[in-house]
């Protein structure tokens, strides 16, 4: 009586999954949205699956990790980005024009990557503390935080 899983047995995307800002393929449903289920999931496990190798493995079996550190780098995102815009804002509700930058800048793998590899082999060790920054940015996409658009004008688009 149990079947085995394919694509057919897979419910169909409803519409308000489906993303309107990727464009859609050739053949087949479109793609979902960043923030379905499906990806919230997914950062959610990574997001354990860091604090597992960090609080776990780490800091009770290998007894090397440098706990101040690593929530240092857990917070560091929020602490480069935020002091900053808060500073310019100053009571206003706007953020500065550059401030979405600055949030992407310090909120994306893409940045987080290299500064772990490069610090990593310039240093001869992996630097385990520095998982807690990719930690942080996969826990806020796990709740739905994602990059900020250039501008409010941007964000209301869609």
């Amino acid at each position: 009586m149990s079947e085995g899983l394919s694509e057919h047995s897979l419910p169909e995307p409803s519409h308000q999954e489906v993303s309107e800002d990727a464009k859609p393929p050739r053949t087949g449903p479109g793609f979902l949205r960043l923030n379905s289920i499906a990806y919230r999931l997914e950062m959610l496990v990574i997001t354990i699956i860091l604090l597992v190798v960090l609080f776990y493995w780490r800091l009770f079996v290998v007894k090397d990790l440098n706990l101040l550190a690593t929530v240092f780098w857990i917070i560091f995102p929020d602490l480069a980005s935020f002091i900053p815009i808060g500073i310019t804002m100053r009571g206003t509700k706007e953020w500065p024009r550059w401030g979405p930058r600055l949030y992407n800048f310090f909120h994306t793998l893409l940045v987080w990557i290299p500064v772990f590899a490069l610090w990593s082999v310039l240093s001869g060790n992996v630097q385990w503390p520095l998982l807690g920054w990719a930690g942080h940015i996969t826990a806020d996409r796990s709740v739905g935080y994602y990059l900020r658009a250039a501008s409010k004008k941007e964000s209301n688009r869609g």
